[in-house]
């Protein structure tokens, strides 16, 4: 018998609320998505939560108005989908990358997954979700065939719209009041990234907005973002794009400038620490850097090594440290290469692993200007499954003609791989680095290993293997970088006569980070891996110009002479004072007197004498340093009064060992911070807004020649 509108009665309760059963598994699939996702990046639920939940409660709240089950389900399932989408993007995104995805980089987002061949990803994420996945579909299939109503039973429409309408308005309400209770701005500290209301409204750190607000909080402000709905960050810094040309002035006598005509090597050490360098498995660099090279010694860096190719290139962070190739397309005339290239010098990039990786070819050539980017796909052999496998021996000998050609002005920029994750578990070493393992396990040799580093003869085997391997990289590295400078030091320079390259050639070489993942690694200063204080990665310059006394005759020589002596004397320089990878490119600039606009670069020159504020970044931590000179605790290096390490998360700032600052020490902090995170989202303006179009004059221009 069909059933009519006044025989609800006749309907079981079940199914006069079935109009429920849809949003409802919507709205548990959801929170059960991101309780996975924030489990699996390691992440606390979000504190924030109320803005995601609210609005996945709108969401199901009209979804419930819909008469038709199978448009709910339509409509419940697409947004199941782009969760589940983002859900497993953020997971492997975070992974690969230490990113997450957000809506402008959705072209990027093949980077992510591109890489995830290249790291050991914990796959295990992937159950829990096909689970649920499975269990979302058969409770569909199990509404829609045991809560059928009939077409014509329109179940008291009035009354449903009116509870819908209720939970909407309570939704939006616990919405709106959530976020009055957010702080006010604090205008003295406005960087500070701890301020919740700042970062909802500017939306100027995407993973902590992730993180604190939860993913539909986070996508919708995203969108907002992009709409231009969100509060222009450097309005409420107070930050405006001049157009005018501010240049930098840097510390450097001029009479050790080198200027148009000075070739550049980069090189960028992976995995670098600079207790690794001594006369046993690195005598090339260890000799090298005690005769003729400038150290600075309190040069700390934790970026990520795509992160040190963008930052040491051009001065700056990309915008919310993201998916550093965000701004692939688009080309950024203050990089060296860019600078060099317009000088009329030959530039390329040099790495042991395939330009694939984090899109190199792309971001080295077309983003940050090289003429080339040469990866390992050169060689007869090379190893896809890991950078370590590629021996930087290999990388160097096999590209010195290109590294440094004769009869060209050049800038070269290396990134070298053979210390790279190389623990036990992974990779069978030995097997890729058989003479390597041959030297250092030769008994004269391993018992003056001992000696440097005690952590070799653990009774834990990995622990032991791990430092071997680790050794046998530096070693490989060494080997090349040895064969480097005998060809620098044997080679006419043959656009400048009676000289050789290594008279006409800067080197500065620098860690990206030293290795962070291992508190018993090597001999470190420090045994927690946390303490940057104690764990230092190498930052060296080779300046042929630069001056110093000569110990054993006491005259003046410059680094170049030094160099292509045959006996020559410990000349090499060291700096003590706090440097991190945002220091690097105004160094090289003021190495070579390029004019730098202060819009475009926030670090310091290792020549100039205002100390540095450092920001890197490690899995949702933001690190930091400030250089002071009469505080309290400041750490002393060689009997001077040096640094105190400042380590923070979200620039909630604090001291390493946990004593929250005092005003006086965040009155000194907050301007110089506020600086650098006011470059970063500049960066991003002048990106955004073609901004360089109009800003690129007639600066960033080489010095004139200083050729002697």
């Amino acid at each position: 018998m069909k059933l009519k509108l006044n025989d609800a009665s006749d309907l079981p309760f079940y199914k006069r609320i079935s109009f429920l059963y849809i949003p409802a598994l919507y709205v548990v699939v959801s929170i059960l998505l991101e309780i996975f996702m924030f489990s699996f990046m390691n992440f606390s639920f979000p504190k924030g939560y109320i803005f995601s939940l609210t609005i996945v409660l709108i969401i199901a709240t009209l979804v419930a108005l819909v008469s038709r089950k199978w448009l709910q389900t339509v409509i419940c399932s697409l947004l199941v989908g782009w969760q589940l989408f983002t859900t497993i993007s953020n997971i492997t995104a975070y992974q690969t990358c230490n990113e997450i995805f957000s809506l402008e980089t959705l072209k990027t987002i093949t980077t992510a997954f591109a890489n995830a061949g290249s790291v050991v990803l914990n796959l295990m994420f992937l159950i829990p979700i096909i689970l649920l996945l499975f269990g979302y579909i058969t409770a569909l299939v199990l509404i829609m065939w045991y809560c059928r109503t009939p077409k014509d039973y329109k179940y008291q429409f009035r009354s449903r719209s009116i509870l819908c309408g209720i939970l909407a308005f309570v939704s939006f309400f616990s919405y709106t009041v959530a976020y009055s209770g957010l702080p006010n701005y604090q205008q003295e500290h406005v960087a500070n990234l701890k301020n919740h209301k700042f970062i909802y409204d500017t939306f100027s750190n995407r993973t902590i907005n992730l993180q604190t607000f939860g993913s539909y909080s986070y996508y919708l402000d995203n969108l907002l973002s992009l709409m231009g709905g969100k509060v222009d960050t450097l309005d409420v810094m107070d930050v405006t794009v001049n157009p005018e040309f501010e240049a930098n002035t840097f510390a450097l006598d001029e009479s050790e400038v080198l200027g148009d005509g000075y070739n550049l090597i980069t090189v960028l050490m992976e995995t670098f620490e600079r207790q690794a360098i001594n006369p046993i498995t690195m005598p090339n660099l260890y000799q090298f850097l005690a005769e003729s090279c400038i150290e600075v010694n309190g040069y700390y860096s934790i970026e990520r090594t795509c992160f040190t190719d963008y930052i040491s290139q051009t001065g700056t962070h990309p915008m919310g440290k993201e998916y550093w190739n965000n701004y692939g397309d688009v080309a950024t005339p203050h990089s060296l290469a860019n600078i060099f290239s317009r000088s009329g010098y030959v530039t390329g990039a040099y790495h042991n692993w395939h330009g694939n990786c984090y899109n190199r070819y792309g971001i080295f050539e077309d983003n940050l200007g090289f003429d080339s980017f040469n990866d390992y796909t050169y060689a007869e052999e090379y190893y896809w499954q890991h950078c370590a496998l590629n021996p930087d021996e290999l990388l160097f000998k096999n590209n010195l003609e290109r590294l440094a050609p004769a009869d060209q002005k050049f800038y070269s920029y290396v990134i070298s791989g053979s210390t790279h994750a190389v623990g036990p578990k992974r990779f069978d070493f030995p097997r890729y680095y058989p003479d390597e393992f041959a030297y250092i396990e030769d008994p004269e040799i391993w018992a003056e290993l001992v000696k440097l580093y005690p952590v070799l003869n653990s009774n834990n085997e990995n622990i032991v293997m791990r430092a071997k391997n680790y050794l046998v990289g530096t070693y490989s590295f060494d080997l090349g970088f040895g064969a480097l400078l005998d060809y620098l030091k044997n080679t006419d320079d043959e656009l400048h006569a009676g000289k050789k390259l290594i008279e006409t050639t800067a080197i500065v070489m620098f860690g990206d980070h030293y290795y962070y993942t291992t508190p018993d690694f090597l001999k470190p200063e420090s045994e927690d891996p946390r303490k940057l204080a104690g764990n230092r990665s190498p930052l060296i310059v080779y300046n042929p110009r630069a001056k110093a006394v000569n110990p054993t005759t006491g005259t003046i020589t410059t680094q170049a002479e030094n160099a292509v002596q045959a006996t020559p004397a410990e000349c090499g320089i060291t700096l003590n004072r706090f440097t991190s990878t945002m220091d690097i490119y105004p160094t090289i600039c003021s190495l070579f007197g390029i004019k730098t606009d202060k819009q475009m670069t926030y670090g310091r020159s290792i020549f100039d004498d205002h100390q540095s504020v450092g920001v890197a970044y490690l899995t949702g931590y933001t690190w930091g340093a400030v250089g002071y000179t009469e505080t309290a605790g400041v750490d002393n290096i060689n009997g001077g009064a040096y640094i105190e390490w400042q380590i923070w998360k979200t620039l909630d700032f604090v001291h390493y060992n946990g004593v929250t600052l005092n005003d006086e020490q965040y009155e000194a902090i907050t301007p110089e911070v506020n600086r650098v995170y006011a470059s970063i989202f500049l960066n991003s303006k002048l990106f955004d807004e073609d901004g360089f179009v109009e800003m690129e004059k007639t600066y960033y221009q080489l010095g004139s020649s200083n050729l002697i």
